[in-house]
This record gives structure tokens, sequence and C-alpha cells, in this order.
């Protein structure tokens, strides 16, 4: 496949969230599970309260990882950042963030929630709509060689709009360093979404599968992942 093709417009997800039918796959560790990938579990290096010195996926989007790592070329590998995400450390980024917009100079409004969630699900264990990572169908990721991570325009986390996946497909005027993100963001878009997953259109990062996110883009009658 040719990896240099543009990445195409995000597919609209149902209005309504799908149900879930819960198939009760465990949760693997992927340092034990995955050899293979690069496992670097960003909240816990950031000393996030109550963080995991691990990160945590279903055992079928472990596999489809290791799919997607294969689609590599040799000299580039798959670097996980976050996987599973417990309710404790999705308040904590929630309130990480809101403070952040605070300190931006938003005021407590709907336009301050709105923005909030777009980067940060609400913190809840509603069981009919639990957020994406409480799932473990949610995985963030990135891709390095052999002198370290890949560029791809922002950082991880970067909640900005450079940080939207298909950001350099509509830029006008690129630098090289443009160039370079975008091939980068093509590269890990195809080998993630070949191996079965969709993508978070506001993140480049983020990857789902087997969630109601996941079930909303590809037209799957239901969820198979609830929250854990």
């Amino acid at each position: 496949m040719d990896w240099k093709i543009p990445i195409p417009p995000a597919q609209k997800e149902a209005g309504s969230r799908p149900a879930i039918r819960e198939n009760n796959e465990p949760l693997v560790s992927l340092m034990q599970y995955a050899p293979q990938l690069e496992v670097y579990p960003a909240y816990y290096h950031e000393g996030l309260a109550c963080a995991m010195a691990d990160c945590l996926v279903r055992s079928s989007v472990a596999d489809r990882l290791l799919q997607a790592a294969k689609l590599l070329p040799a000299s580039l590998r798959l670097v996980v950042l976050d996987g599973y995400r417990p309710l404790q450390v999705q308040q904590a980024l929630y309130d990480r963030f809101k403070q952040q917009l605070l300190a931006q100079g938003w005021t407590e409004s709907e336009e301050l929630y709105a923005e909030l969630h777009r980067f940060v699900a609400r913190p809840t264990a509603d069981p009919a709509k639990p957020p994406r990572h409480l799932t473990g169908g949610a995985v963030d990721l990135t891709i390095a060689g052999p002198d370290g991570w890949l560029v791809m325009g922002t950082a991880f986390d970067d909640f900005s709009e450079r940080a939207c996946t298909r950001y350099f497909e509509t830029l006008a005027d690129m630098s090289d360093a443009d160039r370079e993100a975008q091939a980068n963001r093509r590269l890990l878009y195809h080998v993630m979404t070949r191996a079965g997953f969709t993508n978070y259109a506001d993140e480049w990062w983020h990857f789902d599968y087997g969630n109601q996110a996941w079930a909303a883009c590809t037209g799957s009658a239901c969820a198979i992942y609830g929250g854990v």
C-alpha cells in the first residue's frame, strides 16, 4: 500500500451512541503481551495521579497493534503512550485541562465545557456511555525510528488545531517540517486503519477499536467493549 496517500476526511459518527454488547475480552499488559512494541506510559512518566507504569488494552486491540507494527518499514516501531485509563486518571486529566483553560482566560461557560469535552472525555461511570479509554479499546501512540520519535507536527496531548489529524492535508503554505509531519501522520493513520482501528479526528495520536466511537465510525450494530 502507498502510505503517502492523503488522509481522508473523517467519517461522521451517528447521532446516537451505539449499544454495547460486552464480549468480556481481558485487558492485557502490552509490556508482557507485545514486547515488539515500545511502551512509554506517558501519564506515569508525567507523574499524573493514579497513572499506571504500563499500558493495558483489550487482547484484540493488542493483536491489532501487532498487525499495524508489522506494516511499518523495518527501521520504525510503534510507541504506545496510553491505553486503558481508570476513572481516577480520567478525572485527573479532566481537572488538569480545565484548569489550563481557565488559566488561558476561559470562564465557566458552555463554551469552556465544549472545548474541554472536545479533547478530554467526561469522567463518568455511566455504563451506557463510558469514556473511550475506560473501555480498553482506545490507544494513544506515535512512531519512532533510529533517532527517536518521528516528527508529527505537535507533541502528544497538544490540544490545538494543529493536533487535528488532517491539519497538514489542508495547509496551503507548508515548510519542510510540515511536509515531514504530514508524511509521518499519513503513515501512522494508514497502518492503524489497515489494522482495523478508527481515528479520532481531533487527535492524530488517538485510535479506537471495539468501543462506541469505533462502532459509530464503522457502522457496526454495536460496540463490543464497555467500561472496565
